[in-house]
């Protein structure tokens, strides 16, 4: 098996959790347990017990690192966790690809959010909600861009 088909199972449950978390703004538990699972095994089976090894240290640093940021209250919860179930799918040596990829995308997310919204004329109640960034979209974006480049997809 290639491992583009490898990591589809990981893909989807990405696409999956950002869509959620675009539509509520939550990224359920189960959901981030289920992406390290599929991006470990993906990992081990197209690349090895080295490459498993290294992304497993990518995503303790990026549990860390996520972890802090949310107690800055800079990043919620969720989206700590969600990036670092999908770094199991990315060695150390790819990170800073993946980072780079999903600030772009997230960069691209507010522009789409400042334009869509400046738009509509939003009630008070939806003005909160409306300007959290469903950070999600961005993670999942860096993500398969890094994974399917890694893989020699594109």
């Amino acid at each position: 098996m290639t491992p583009e088909i490898v990591f589809l199972p990981a893909a989807l449950i990405a696409v999956l959790g950002a869509a959620l978390d675009v539509r509520s703004r939550r990224i359920p538990n189960r959901l981030v347990v289920a992406l390290a699972i599929a991006t470990a095994g993906a990992t081990l089976v197209s690349f090895g017990w080295a490459a498993l090894g290294s992304a497993a240290l990518h995503a303790l640093i990026a549990l860390l690192v996520g972890m802090a940021l949310f107690a800055l209250r800079a990043i919620g919860g969720g989206d700590a966790k969600f990036y670092s179930a999908a770094a199991f799918g990315v060695p150390l040596s790819g990170a800073l690809g993946m980072l780079a990829f999903t600030a772009i995308s997230g960069l691209v997310a507010v522009v789409a959010m400042l334009i869509w919204y400046r738009g509509f004329k939003m009630s008070a109640g939806q003005e909160r909600r409306s300007w959290t960034l469903p950070y999600g979209l961005p993670i999942c974006c860096g993500f398969l861009i890094q994974v399917y480049s890694l893989t020699g997809f594109f």
